[in-house]
């Protein structure tokens, strides 16, 4: 795990750019440019929190996205959408 001062940064990066119009699959593929090396499903979580005071459980689903995770429970392109537009339409 990091250590908040490493990843507040990119959270606040991402707070900071323009979000407007682009959906949630866009946020996380700019979250991972920011993080780079750092990117994966717990510091996604973290910036989500950080950036757009998304809630936990929230964030957690959205740690299930298919590109951290295959599987049966993998969130899609769209479920991933659908989750965070009421923290990312404001």
């Amino acid at each position: 795990m990091y250590a908040p001062s490493l990843l507040d940064p990119a959270a606040e990066e991402l707070r900071l750019a323009d979000v407007c119009g682009r959906g949630a699959t866009e946020v996380a593929r700019e979250a991972r440019t920011l993080l780079g090396e750092r990117f994966s499903s717990v510091t996604f979580m973290y910036v989500l929190m950080r950036a757009f005071e998304v809630e936990y459980t929230a964030a957690c689903d959205a740690s299930r996205w298919h590109e951290f995770h295959g599987g049966p429970r993998a969130l899609s392109d769209a479920d991933l959408e659908k989750l965070l537009a009421p923290w990312l339409d404001r």
